[in-house]
């Protein structure tokens, strides 16, 4: 989901997509905007928070204590004849930060991510085939700057047991400026009434690059830390995304929609030292196991426009990405069920909307941890998994979106 109007309807905003924000919809949409000098401006703007409980054990409790975040949108549609539409545009996902005491149960999946940022550079066009059928294609840059705390253990390789004198913060903060992507779209009115809508995104590596910076744990406060540089990598799924609009009369629009993301492909998140040592001892490479499954968000929405005014709401639900063995402070995710509610006013061109929605999450009880505690100096015998407990989340949402139409 991206965007207030697709947050309105609950995700069901594939196939009605017909504003500058259909380059990540479905950029087939674009080319509503059809037509020699056509111009479709677009800004919105959603606040995103996710409060975070999790319970270690009896009395240990970390609480996401990051206010929530804003995800800007900025796009724009040109028309260039009867046939082309080219667009370009800036976006945010709805992702949710998170902040944690260094000293909580949290701290060794993930004590802050609340200073990173991640940015979608969107370059797309739209070619009108006939009166009913539109398809559009993207070329993306995802553009990561990551901020990421969180504490590996020092424990010497020559040591089996280490308390808490070995805990070692670790500060990533690093940039990818070039991660490719792309998707197609297209659109087809099978009559006047109904309008069918599909889009493929590929998927995209990003490789970040910058520094990583040690403290020395207490027990090993007297070792010089040599070298700060430092990588972090993962994977972003494809996604598969459709959708069928009923429109019974002028006033009404109706869209069922199916948003499927790969995310199997999302293994794992690497981070690599760059020849950095505590004392004489060197850095190893790190892995935080992912291992998340696709996941299938079904999601019904709807638009009654009432001459100036527009009202809109929808439901969605989507399956988890994340194993429950694999949620963590870091990712805290499962099963759930978002509710969409909006409404605007159009005037000479003019759109002004408003959105808000509510997800509610299943709770998480891992019982069988699968993350493990990041040994930042020797590979251990034994593992220490460092998820286990119970996770109580949810999500509010809010934006405000303004659209102009030339």
């Amino acid at each position: 989901m991206q965007g207030v109007r697709a947050l309105e309807r609950g995700g069901a905003y594939v196939a009605g997509a017909e504003d500058a924000d259909a380059l990540w919809l479905d950029p087939a949409g674009l080319g509503h905007s059809v037509g020699a000098g056509h111009q479709s401006l677009l800004f919105d703007v959603s606040y995103v928070y996710q409060p975070v409980d999790y319970t270690a054990a009896p009395g240990l409790v970390a609480s996401n204590q990051q206010p929530g975040a804003p995800a800007p949108q900025l796009a724009a549609a040109y028309g260039i004849d009867d046939h082309w539409v080219i667009g370009a545009g800036l976006s945010t996902p709805y992702t949710s930060f998170h902040k944690y005491d260094v000293d909580s149960p949290a701290r060794y999946a993930s004590t802050s991510l609340t200073s990173s940022n991640f940015v979608r550079v969107t370059l797309g066009a739209a070619y009108v085939v006939s009166r009913h059928f539109r398809v559009g294609a993207t070329l993306q840059d995802h553009v990561t700057i990551l901020d990421h705390k969180l504490v590996a253990s020092a424990c010497p390789g020559a040591m089996t047991m280490c308390d808490r004198s070995y805990d070692m913060p670790i500060e990533i903060k690093e940039t990818d400026y070039f991660s490719p992507s792309a998707s197609l779209g297209a659109q087809l009115d099978a009559t006047d009434e109904l309008t069918l809508g599909a889009t493929i995104q590929a998927p995209a590596h990003v490789s970040t690059s910058g520094s990583l910076a040690v403290t020395p744990p207490p027990a090993l406060a007297n070792a010089m830390v040599t070298g700060s540089k430092g990588s972090e990598s993962f994977w972003l799924p494809p996604a598969l995304r459709a959708g069928i609009e009923w429109r019974p009369s002028p006033a009404l629009r109706v869209e069922a929609a199916l948003d499927v993301e790969l995310w199997s492909m999302h293994d794992a998140i690497r981070i690599a030292p760059d020849h950095i040592s505590l004392g004489a001892m060197p850095l190893q490479s790190m892995t935080i196991p992912r291992h998340f499954q696709s996941s299938f968000a079904p999601s019904l929405g709807g638009e009654l426009h009432l001459g100036a005014a527009q009202l809109g709401a929808g439901i969605g639900y989507e399956t988890t990405a994340v194993p429950a063995s694999y949620v963590s402070a870091l990712t805290v995710d499962a099963n759930k069920l978002l509710i969409g509610i909006g409404g605007g006013y159009a005037y000479e061109g003019w759109q002004i909307a408003v959105a808000g929605g509510y997800v509610h999450l299943a709770d998480v009880n891992v019982t069988d941890p699968k993350v493990t505690l990041l040994e930042a100096l020797h590979e251990p015998t034994t593992p220490t998994f460092i998820n286990g407990g119970t996770y109580h989340s949810s999500y509010w949402l809010a934006g405000l979106r303004l659209a102009r139409a030339l």
